[in-house]
């Protein structure tokens, strides 16, 4: 094979075009690499089994006839709560065990359609619930630390990219799930507002929050991915205004010193690039955060009332549990204080003049599977809710939001991300914003696994 390791979509595309690369060769790399690292990682939990016939019928398309996007003959992952047809579909729970997809997903179709190959399915949170654990289809080990999490729920997909198995992954985000897993595995994660890439089809137990998104190995992939997936990607793009605003208040409270100090270094390699970092808030921000939480359950556990949990994990059954005990008060409260949010945030961005928020992606580095408190600032404070202050706020708004890799926590040696949320509507621009950011920030170190 010529293909030099995690070449970018563009590069890929042109080394097919002129002959240099065979799509043949391309998927059998890609599936001889889930037969040496699955095993340790578990980043896919079925396969398709006609990937390599797929391979050879689009090698032939193009030599006959050109390819039909930048996506001709590329690998594709897809979250297991995504349906791909004849494939197990059991967003990973033993609940829909035996359940098969009986047609392919929005997203799916979208993908054969531009001559991507589906190599099968990712592991995940049981039932995207965000969890760090699933007895019945284990999910993915973190590929920089396997005794650390990956992030949820678009596990296997982060790590399947961080990998080098496949450049175009897809997820689903409700909560931080797929900038979650990108951030905790070093690659770049791509939400963009609900129905900027099709939900027709997938697994949907948080419709007011959860979005379908991009995993890739840098901007230029998402980018690519997105302007042939997206049913408008748009042709219009704002040049981003070099002017971001800093929940500086925000950050200095939640943050431990070690994540502090590479967003320190972060933000004055963007100064000295250019930019005017604005100290501000956003008004509201933590209460639409919370807010975004108990909609998630209440609307989670609307879904699970539907299920036969028996056959779920302990951390679903409680989490049915919990939602049972929500009144209607508490949910109307909650999703007034989401579109509250949603309005403070479009006026802050426009009265301040800036393109988007900028803050971590995680106040801390990815923590052991087992932790469930860090100590931040002197005290103790609880992972989960702790860790999404930054990451959930644009589900409750339905943003669009980024998280590119910033460098390596000193003392864990995985990676830590920085963040960027932007009005829902705005991903093109967003995109164009995260291309200069990641511009100005140094790459990672090779994975060691690699």
């Amino acid at each position: 094979m010529t293909m030099p390791p995690f070449a970018t979509i563009p590069a890929l595309h042109d080394r097919l075009a002129d002959g240099r690369a065979r799509i043949p060769s391309l998927v059998a790399d890609s599936l001889d690499a889930i037969a040496r690292l699955n095993p340790a990682y578990r980043a896919f939990s079925h396969l398709s089994d006609d990937a390599m016939v797929q391979a050879d019928a689009l090698q032939a398309e193009w030599d006959a006839s050109g390819s039909r996007s930048p996506l001709h003959g590329l690998p594709v992952s897809v979250k297991g709560n995504i349906p791909v047809a004849g494939r197990p579909w059991t967003e990973g729970t033993r609940i829909h065990a035996s359940r098969m997809a009986p047609r392919d997903a929005g997203i799916v179709q979208r993908v054969r359609a531009a001559g991507g190959i589906v190599l099968g399915t990712t592991t995940l949170s049981e039932l995207a619930m965000y969890g760090v654990t699933n007895a019945f289809e284990p999910m993915a080990l973190n590929p920089w630390d396997t005794a650390r999490t990956a992030g949820g729920s678009s596990t296997g997909a982060g790590v399947a990219c961080a990998l080098g198995i496949t450049p175009v992954n897809i997820g689903t985000d409700s909560g931080g799930s797929i900038r979650n897993p990108a951030c905790h595995c070093g690659v770049v994660g791509f939400m963009p507002r609900i129905g900027g890439l099709s939900t027709e089809g997938k697994a949907n137990h948080t419709p007011s929050l959860s979005s379908v998104g991009l995993i890739g190995r840098c901007v230029v992939d998402v980018e690519a991915a997105w302007n042939v997936l997206a049913d408008r990607p748009g042709t219009r793009v704002e040049t981003p205004r070099r002017r971001l605003l800093v929940l500086r208040e925000l950050i200095d409270t939640m943050c431990d010193d070690e994540t502090l100090e590479l967003f320190a270094a972060a933000c004055r390699y963007f100064v000295d690039a250019g930019f005017e970092l604005v100290d501000g808030e956003v008004p509201g921000w933590m209460a639409g955060e919370h807010a975004a939480g108990v909609v998630s359950l209440f609307e989670s556990g609307q879904a699970l009332a539907h299920m036969d949990i028996s056959l779920g994990s302990d951390g679903i059954r409680l989490r049915a549990a919990n939602a049972a005990r929500l009144d209607a008060y508490a949910v109307d409260t909650a999703r007034a204080a989401c579109a509250a949010l949603r309005r403070s945030l479009s006026e802050t961005l426009q009265s301040a003049g800036v393109s988007a928020v900028l803050t971590p992606t995680w106040p801390f580095a990815a923590p052991g599977l087992d932790t469930q408190s860090l100590v931040v600032g002197g005290r103790t404070v609880p992972i989960d809710p702790h860790r999404n202050c930054f990451v959930r706020a644009a589900n409750a708004v339905d943003a669009c939001a980024i998280s590119l890799p910033m460098g390596l926590y000193p003392g864990a040696r995985v990676p830590a991300g920085v963040h960027l949320t932007a009005p829902g509507g705005h991903e093109r621009t967003l995109l164009a914003l995260a291309r200069i950011v990641e511009g100005c920030l140094p790459a990672l170190p090779a994975l060691p696994t690699l």
